[in-house]
């Protein structure tokens, strides 16, 4: 089976399935790219940014832009910080444009070859911008060109064998490397299908099946651990080939839940792909294109053709090769190099740290850390307990709680490595790509403003946070010592906060309407914030296992929104 872009210019064959199920062909596809690219070309600002929600319009976005010679910068997340720091260096977002009689009269005088060439030369020209995950650090922009990524797509081809016409079905944003490869890049090269609709739970995903069961056409999964760890085994795929995961490691025993194997995929935004597995325990495989060895301190270094740069890459992480010398050796990951840390002259691997913790009984998941205050490096660590251990939390305090956890760790660890402060969710937050936010586990050791974010779902109008409220929360502080309440005016704080980072041309909040304050938020409480938009208003509702906590209306000064970089220049 071809795989080239060039190969479906005209092909009636499907590409994308929508939501109400209307199909759309790859030749009306191509045309929908360049009619965009028309209108791009004539944008004198040669870098864009791109957020689209809406996969089909993504991709017909990201290969006009690409076509009309412009290039691509694909955040991480479309809050106003981010906007205003892009506008700062004339960098907009584009938008789908509606369809001009000037544009249909010029593209009716071409045929799709003639007006694409996406030859050697025009991949390697073609350059988008990724971010990486912040995960580890500040995000960072890894270039890639479109060669680079159809490079990609290839290793993919050539290392798994999929049916003809399977259909991709994505829990993961398009926005990351990850997903855009799987689900939209990898069909446009091979002739397959993508459903258009990122979903968001296992349900959602055994319901597109089901609703796409009388093309009678298989479908793979793009999923990751965050969602796949919450698979329950009455939720059964339909007509399933594989599921795919990345993104993280898969914790063991999720596999038994799923009615379909599942292949776990490593790599990076810097490397891309690097190898895959199907087993918990598996070796990992390197790609079809992918050559690895291992560099000092046995870290693996990766050298392929699809990578930002063609020399070889050092990744950070440990590995055992079972092959010395060979460049397609199955491989072990040992962990993360970077994870090894100097404290007070003593060598700790937080690996080890974070695994005796996780030998205790009441705690199921934990992430150990470093942070500096006062000059001074102080270990830390964020973990989730078990129910029965979140109760003896309320019910006794955290001091009294941390010092019993504190005394059970002396007898696995040296006191240096026992971790001085602690935070206790239900949940580890979760970044864009349903990675552990490191970045993020640290600033929860700052003076505390806003509820911990555990997670974040998102659409143009509407968006909805998972919020846990810890008790180092400043607002808790003198409200009141005995019976500690999170008060209104500090809701309405943190709620005018998350709708200006959705929205960016919200500028400041002028009115109320409707404001109700039904019931208490208190520590350790998990809360879910709704936002919807309507014009210049932002209504809100808090809730609480399924109570409704607060609600009422937001009225906000706006600027006029900004549209596709403003204007032709």
């Amino acid at each position: 089976m071809s795989c080239h872009f060039q190969h479906h210019l005209n092909s009636s064959r499907i590409l994308c399935i929508q939501a109400d199920l209307q199909q759309i062909s790859f030749q009306d596809f191509w045309r929908d790219v360049a009619e965009q690219s028309l209108y791009i070309s004539q944008l004198k600002t040669p870098v864009w940014a791109l957020w689209e929600q809406d996969s089909y319009e993504f991709l017909v976005l990201l290969l006009a832009a690409l076509q009309a010679g412009k290039q691509v910068l694909l955040p991480p997340n479309r809050v106003s910080d981010l906007e205003k720091e892009l506008a700062a260096e004339q960098i907009y977002f584009l938008q789908c444009q509606p369809r001009t009689a000037e544009n249909n009269n010029e593209l009716q005088q071409k045929t799709l070859e003639e007006f694409f060439h996406l030859d050697e030369a025009f991949l390697s020209q073609a350059q988008v911008y990724f971010y990486t995950s912040g995960s580890t650090g500040q995000p960072k922009k890894i270039p890639r060109t479109l060669q680079q990524l159809f490079n990609e797509v290839c290793g993919l081809h050539a290392s798994f064998d999929l049916p003809e016409q399977a259909i991709a079905i994505a829990t993961v944003s398009h926005q990351h490397i990850y997903g855009l490869l799987f689900k939209l890049l990898w069909p446009l090269a091979s002739g397959r299908s993508f459903y258009q609709q990122q979903v968001a739970f296992p349900e959602d995903v055994a319901d597109i099946q089901k609703n796409i069961a009388h093309l009678q056409l298989p479908n793979y999964v793009i999923s990751s651990p965050a969602l796949l760890k919450r698979w329950t085994d009455d939720v059964r795929l339909q007509d399933c080939i594989t599921v795919y995961s990345s993104g993280g490691k898969l914790e063991a025993g999720v596999r038994p839940y799923l009615n379909s194997s599942i292949t776990e995929v490593f790599g990076s935004s810097e490397t891309g792909g690097i190898a895959h597995r199907q087993q918990d325990d598996a070796l990992w495989i390197p790609f079809a294109n992918v050559n690895i060895q291992a560099a000092a301190q046995q870290e693996l270094a990766v050298k392929t053709n699809h990578a930002f740069s063609t020399d070889w890459i050092l990744t950070g992480d440990k590995i055992e090769l079972m092959e010395a010398g060979n460049p397609k050796s199955p491989f072990r990951l040992l962990g993360r190099l970077d994870r090894i840390v100097k404290l007070e002259e003593k060598r700790l691997s937080l690996d080890a740290v974070e695994s005796k913790i996780a030998e205790l009984d009441a705690v199921l998941q934990c992430h150990v850390l470093v942070y500096e205050k006062e000059h001074r490096q102080i270990l830390a660590a964020v973990a989730v307990l078990s129910d029965e251990a979140r109760q003896r939390l309320q019910q006794m305090g955290k001091a009294v709680f941390t010092a019993q956890l504190k005394k059970q760790l002396s007898e696995k660890l040296e006191s240096i490595a026992v971790p001085r402060q602690w935070r206790f969710l239900t949940q580890m937050p979760q970044n864009a790509q349903s990675k552990l936010n490191k970045q993020y586990l640290k600033s929860l050791f700052q003076p505390m403003q806003l509820p911990v974010v555990l997670g974040v779902q998102i659409a143009s109008e509407q968006i909805q946070y998972h919020l846990e409220f810890s008790p180092e929360l400043e607002c808790f502080k003198g409200h009141f010592p005995d019976f500690p309440i999170y008060p209104g005016v500090g809701q309405i704080a943190f709620i005018q906060y998350f709708a200006k980072q959705h929205w960016a041309d919200l500028q400041w909040c002028n009115g109320f309407e409707q404001l109700k304050f039904q019931d208490l938020i208190r520590p350790y409480q998990c809360v879910e914030l709704a936002l919807s938009r309507k014009a210049h208003k932002v209504s809100f509702k808090l809730k609480s296992a399924e109570k409704t906590l607060a609600s009422g209306r937001l009225l906000f000064a706006a600027a006029s929104r900004q549209a596709s970089g403003e204007a032709v220049q």
